[in-house]
């Protein structure tokens, strides 16, 4: 976790020494909800998002899954 706090870090600092007017015309990248979104639906996209990724991992990496692919380490 440290680890990429500080890649984080690291990157968004060249993107302001590189990309110092892109950074300041969409105000360093804040995220925000589309127009015509609510932000009930935004967090909600993300935790379904987040729920297929962790069960997709843990499905792919699960030892006694049956459907494992031999390149998964064990």
């Amino acid at each position: 976790m440290v680890a990429q706090c500080l890649g984080a870090i690291c990157g968004i600092g060249l993107v302001k020494r590189f990309m110092k007017h892109d950074y300041n015309t969409y105000g360093g990248g804040a995220n925000t909800v589309a127009v015509g979104y609510s932000t009930g639906i935004a967090l909600g996209a993300e935790i379904i998002g987040t729920f297929v990724l962790v069960y997709t991992v843990f499905s792919a990496t699960d030892a006694k899954s049956k459907a494992r692919d031999s390149r998964v380490p064990h």
